[in-house]
């Protein structure tokens, strides 16, 4: 009956996010009948699947035991440094290297707490300022715009008049996300090192290697993401994606990964983000303040939060 009780709360807090989508969507639907109209969904989707890609990044980062301030910084970085490369260079160019500076400022965050023993929500906070600094030097402070590379808007397109792109990579993502965790030593001692990393460097294993590649791959699908960002208006700035931290994070707590380390919910935070999504679609069609939106998610990283508390977690 104990081990039945365990199976079924380990399901009610990997699952239950999505039935709140679910109810959340139906009173929706009653509220404001445009809600559920094809197009109106499919901005549901992509809106949600632009913050679950870093929320993806975010939730390994949460599971090691960590977690990065510098993502929203990061995003708008690589945003400017693909922007600035496309009319030379070529679409693919400008993303893989808007994708590896990401993973490169991810790497220094990894390095700088690993060498130099600093804390992760030091490391990340100054990260965070550094690198919003290092965009406006590169931009001088200017706009950058792509009109005229029509191209660049392959991050934003529907596939087949249908899909939207960041619905797809976000799948993506996420499959080998799973994959890398369920199959990889990587991913096992990613899992470890959230647990016990004491325990995890006695019994041998190299845990620093590990935070480097947790926090490049939050790097790189912070960049992804301000990537997608800049593709929707075709403008990158320096200024772009304040807030982006607050939102990976609150998706992935939302959607059930332990803020102790040692568990990842990657479907959860799909959900997370897709809830909040909903919430502010909803909220958007009503033409409530988008203020209000964001005492929306901060309400319900509040509450998540609250519930971590229940199940163990002492943030103190």
């Amino acid at each position: 009956m104990t081990q039945l009780r365990q199976i079924g709360t380990r399901l009610w807090r990997s699952y239950s996010i999505g039935f709140f989508v679910l109810v959340v969507s139906a009173v929706l639907m009653l509220l404001t009948p445009n809600f559920f109209r094809a197009d109106n969904l499919l901005n549901v989707l992509a809106n949600a699947s632009i913050v679950g890609i870093v929320g993806l990044g975010m939730t390994l980062a949460i599971a090691s035991g960590s977690f990065d301030l510098s993502v929203g910084s990061t995003a708008a970085l690589a945003g400017c440094v693909a922007l600035n490369l496309v009319p030379e260079h070529g679409v693919l160019v400008g993303v893989l290297a808007g994708v590896l500076v990401g993973a490169l400022v991810g790497l220094a965050n990894g390095l700088v707490i690993t060498e130099l023993r600093v804390p992760a929500f030091i490391a990340t906070m100054a990260m965070m300022t550094i690198v919003r600094g290092v965009a406006l030097i590169y931009t001088d402070g200017r706009d950058l715009y792509l009109f005229g590379y029509p191209a660049f808007k392959v991050l934003t397109r529907r596939i087949l008049g249908l899909v939207p792109m960041p619905v797809i990579l976000v799948l993506a993502i996420l499959l080998a996300l799973a994959l890398v965790l369920a199959h990889t030593r990587f991913g096992r001692h990613l899992l470890a090192v959230g647990s016990n990393l004491p325990a995890t460097k006695r019994a041998g294993v190299a845990t620093s290697p590990v935070i480097w590649g947790v926090f490049a791959i939050v790097g790189a699908t912070a960049a992804l993401t301000g990537l997608i960002v800049s593709a929707q208006v075709l403008t990158a700035n320096a200024r772009l994606n304040f807030g982006l931290e607050l939102s990976a994070i609150a998706v992935v707590v939302i959607g059930g990964t332990a803020l102790t380390g040692g568990r990842a919910s990657l479907i959860g935070t799909l959900l997370g983000s897709l809830l909040v999504a909903v919430i502010n679609n909803g909220l958007n069609l009503m033409n409530v303040p988008i203020f209000y939106q964001q005492l929306t998610v901060g309400l319900l990283l509040l509450a998540a939060l609250a519930m971590s508390v229940r199940q163990g977690y002492n943030p103190a």
